[in-house]
């Protein structure tokens, strides 16, 4: 690993450490003085707030993996994420004993192969991996035991279970093994990939404090899914997201203009899969992931702005580096 970029990515990753743990005392002592008010609303918000800073803390862990051990260490990384969350997913869906076979292939076999083309670079199999041939087979493998009860439902469960768990997630990593990133040291690659995470997380802190601000004068996006979602709060963060990324364009390989543009899809899209992920969440009889474990938040709640992120990221930077 080059020294200078090893220490531009310590540097970089230390004052954002700072900054999100001057974050969480700020946040600890306002809610000391909201208790002291009782002042519940205000509580509320500044509870989501440290749940928000909290997932950051992830995020810096994926990167340091990535700093160590370059492009292994976040394939390794997201591989052991979309385990989790497949079945934290899982775990809400109606399973039969039909679909043990189905599930033993989604976890053993669908999951590392995934990774294992990434790894090789072969973007051509693993864009289609799972939405053409995983959708076709497991279906198949399904239906050979001839266990047809409720057989769409199942089947569209796991499917789209892989979809959000897997193939969306596995976007993350591969952002480190496109052309022109191959060439690039561990600690640029993990710089790379600090940017695309700190933008989606950023956007959501922003969003949740627009909305909080800006709640009694703007109209939701989701009502009945978030109510606290609304579209200033969402015209906000884009902004603040894509000023953000051309301020930190220099952490990726794209120029100012670009990483401005990269910023504001990465908040749009993260917002629409967060609420995506809620309301499947909801359709389960659940608010929130966590619920599925007993915990606070689930895998699937903190990384529920990535999975439609990724893959927007991932096509708008094969895009602008093939075409320009």
């Amino acid at each position: 690993m080059n020294w200078t970029e090893y220490e531009r990515f310590i540097l970089t990753l230390l004052s954002l450490v700072f900054l999100v743990g001057l974050g969480h005392i700020i946040t600890y002592v306002s809610l000391i003085y909201a208790d002291k008010h009782q002042n519940k609303t205000r509580r509320a918000f500044l509870m989501r707030t440290q749940r928000y800073l909290g997932t950051f803390w992830w995020m810096f862990l994926i990167a340091i993996l990535t700093g160590l051990f370059g492009l292994v260490g976040g394939l390794i990384a997201s591989t052991v994420l979309s385990f989790i969350a497949l079945r934290e997913f899982i775990t809400l869906t109606p399973v039969k004993i039909g679909d043990h076979r189905a599930l033993s292939i989604a976890f053993f076999v669908l999951i590392p192969l995934q990774y294992i083309l990434i790894g090789f670079s072969e973007f051509g199999l693993f864009t289609v991996l799972i939405p053409v041939y995983a959708f076709l087979l497991l279906p198949v493998i399904t239906v050979i035991r001839q266990d047809t009860d409720r057989f769409l439902t199942r089947n569209a469960s796991l499917q789209w279970g892989l979809m959000v768990a897997v193939y969306c997630i596995s976007h993350m990593v591969a952002i480190l093994n496109i052309e022109t990133v191959q060439g690039f040291s561990n600690g640029r690659r993990a710089l790379f990939l600090l940017f695309f995470l700190v933008l989606v997380r950023a956007s959501a802190l922003s969003q949740h404090v627009a909305d909080y601000y800006l709640r009694n004068a703007s109209r939701r996006i989701a009502a009945q899914i978030n109510s606290r979602y609304t579209w200033n709060g969402l015209i906000i963060s884009a902004t603040f997201a894509a000023i953000l990324g051309a301020s930190l364009a220099w952490l990726t390989p794209l120029d100012s203009w670009q990483a401005f543009i990269a910023g504001g899809l990465i908040a749009v899209s993260s917002v629409m899969g967060r609420l995506v992920m809620r309301g499947i969440a909801m359709s389960m009889g659940i608010r929130d992931w966590g619920e599925v474990t007993g915990r606070e938040q689930g895998v699937l709640d903190r990384l529920d702005g990535v999975i439609y992120a990724a893959p927007v990221f991932f096509h708008f930077v094969q895009f602008v580096i093939i075409s320009f």
